[in-house]
């Protein structure tokens, strides 16, 4: 995931609110419900010294927030200048929460919101296509003249059926070229493709390579808009996952080495970020502890003693949980996150020989053995790891 949009945060002077709500509109009452949902995680951060500045800032947004429909969250973290983050999410999160202190919640705020995946979504035909990047509404492209075949034999019909074919011909060449440069224009990562087989197959085979390597076809001819909306959800989930997966396996081949480019436990991820080498950060909730790190008032100013921060010359600002702190560091070195997990197997761990290993599988061959130990999902020490940049000793 990346963290460009929690850089905002940053140059903010604080302290934060952190506020994680039930947004859902999917009942008459749901006005009601969000007012009292609001008014009791307003009464916890009162309880935990929030000012009236940040709660009036907080009352703002709440009142004058956009009516999602259905089920939703909702994300907030303001300071006493203002709301920094406001954001709808489509899960409502598991436990409502309201956090007051130096720093917000950071790694509260990044679990509840879904990383995004740049999608372009197609509804081909044979008149032609409407292609819809980027969140924006869609077009219609294509549209060259009468596309339905004429019953019939003789020489003029096949004339007529063989012009039919040339604007199917054209109407799809249409839809490409839009396709095309929608996928280079957003950069996308998914393009989602619906309507009957022949039409797909046609865009199929107008397509760039960039753009049918991102193809996932749906058996869709304009049906139900939210059982379109499921499948693109899911498509996108796949992405993500596949984007995981590809971080945790070069976390892996890393891991160990002499490069030095991988490093788990708190203290080397500490030190790492101390030294803005983070490329990937990678944290499993599941294992962090509850240990808090020493901040500065810098994001790179962060560690688990005193006399660290002492030696670079700074003065603590406070007190946060090593998730959040790890994650202001990394944000700030243009780092990404991904969450990992525990329980699937276990990676060698060249620093301790004697710690259990996993057992060993049977794989056809050679080649199917390093696969084996690349799905795997190594265990980050203290529930995190990181890629480097460059080596920190």
């Amino acid at each position: 995931m990346q963290l460009d949009w929690l850089r905002p945060v940053y140059t903010r002077r604080g302290p934060f609110a952190t506020v994680l709500m039930d947004a859902t509109h999917n009942t008459e009452d749901a006005d009601a419900k969000d007012r009292l949902r609001w008014r009791g995680l307003r009464e916890q951060l009162v309880e935990r010294g929030a000012p009236d500045d940040v709660l009036t800032h907080l009352d703002h947004a709440v009142e004058n927030a956009e009516t999602p429909e259905g089920t939703a969250g909702r994300v907030l973290v303001a300071d006493p200048d203002g709301v920094v983050i406001d954001r709808l999410t489509p899960q409502p999160p598991v436990s409502p929460s309201a956090h007051f202190g130096v720093l917000p919640d950071l790694l509260a705020v990044v679990l509840a919101s879904p990383e995004p995946v740049r999608t372009v979504v197609v509804h081909v035909d044979e008149t032609g296509g409407r292609v819809a990047a980027g969140g924006e509404p869609e077009q219609f492209f294509g549209g060259d003249g009468p596309v339905h075949k004429v019953r019939g034999g003789g020489f003029a019909h096949l004339s007529m059926q063989e012009r039919v074919e040339e604007r199917w011909r054209r109407n799809t060449a249409a839809v490409a070229a839009a396709v095309d440069e929608q996928v280079s224009k957003v950069s996308a990562e998914l393009l989602v493709v619906t309507g009957e087989a022949r039409s797909r197959s046609r865009l199929r085979d107008e397509l760039s390579p960039r753009a049918v390597e991102l193809m996932v076809e749906v058996e869709n001819t304009g049906g139900d808009e939210g059982d379109l909306g499921d499948t693109v959800d899911r498509a996108a989930d796949d992405v993500r996952e596949r984007r995981r997966r590809d971080a945790i396996d070069r976390f892996a081949q890393a891991y160990g080495r002499s490069e030095g480019l991988a490093v788990t436990g708190l203290a080397e991820v500490v030190e790492a970020s101390r030294a803005q080498a983070v490329e990937t950060l990678l944290v499993d909730t599941a294992s962090l502890p509850d240990t808090e790190l020493l901040v500065g008032a810098e994001p790179e100013v962060v560690a688990l003693r005193e006399e660290d921060l002492a030696t670079l010359g700074a003065e603590p600002i406070g007190r946060v949980g090593a998730g959040t702190a790890l994650l202001r560091a990394s944000a700030s070195a243009a780092a990404e996150l991904v969450l990992s997990g525990t329980g699937v197997a276990a990676v060698r761990d060249p620093l301790d020989p004697d710690a259990e290993q996993p057992e060993p599988s049977a794989p056809a061959d050679e080649a199917g053995s390093a696969a084996a130990e690349l799905s795997a999902e190594p265990p980050l020490r203290d529930g995190v790891g990181a890629i480097l940049r460059f080596p920190i000793r």
